[in-house]
């Protein structure tokens, strides 16, 4: 498509895959700016923050806007389609991007940290953890995720938990960033009449 509206003249815009270039990042350094602010007017002390890292541009612009706003409160991926190794390169190269963009220095490496695990047997593949997740929140929250990403995204800050990863009075935010859609599609699985392995 894009080089048909190029032979006509114009130019396109092509959106990566999940939005995840410096612009789309853009997006989540604006939405951490405005979870900061409601940090402040409520008064609220957060003791980490997971978010799901797919294909970085969620993960990368929210440790971009981790690193330009001073925000020291621990950011955890968690991977739903490559473990640690492999998935924390990409996401450092995401936020180096954006931080170019807004010119903001070189963000540290170690400002990436990831969970792999989580996401097995493989991206949009459900398994049993997946499952649970979202038969939890769906019946304790009313929060619905979907067994792509949220789904697995919660297993592994369930996982965490289970792990003693966080203190039992330790306030954790979630980042839900939709799916809905993808919820009716593995329906048969999330109510439990298909049987998933994990």
């Amino acid at each position: 498509v894009a080089q048909e509206v190029a032979s006509l003249g114009r130019k396109g815009y092509v959106i990566p895959g999940g939005g995840s270039n410096a612009i789309g990042g853009l997006g989540y350094v604006a939405c951490v700016q405005e979870m900061q602010q409601q940090w402040l007017d409520m008064g609220l002390a957060l003791d980490a923050v997971v978010v799901g890292s797919g294909s970085s541009g969620t993960h990368g612009g929210m440790v971009a806007g981790f690193f330009g706003n001073s925000i020291k409160i621990p950011l955890i991926g968690i991977g739903v389609s490559r473990d640690p190794a492999d998935q924390e390169p990409l996401v450092h190269k995401e936020a180096q991007a954006v931080a170019d963009l807004l010119g903001i220095g070189k963000v540290p490496r170690e400002a990436v940290k990831s969970v792999g695990g989580y996401w097995q047997p493989k991206y949009s593949v459900p398994n049993a953890r997946m499952v649970e997740a979202v038969q939890m929140l769906a019946r304790t929250e009313g929060i619905l995720l979907d067994p792509v990403y949220t789904g697995k995204i919660m297993a592994g800050l369930i996982g965490l938990a289970r792990k003693g990863h966080f203190k039992p009075s330790a306030k954790v935010l979630f980042m839900h960033t939709g799916g809905l859609p993808s919820l009716h599609v593995y329906e048969d699985v999330v109510l439990g009449r298909t049987v998933v392995a994990d």
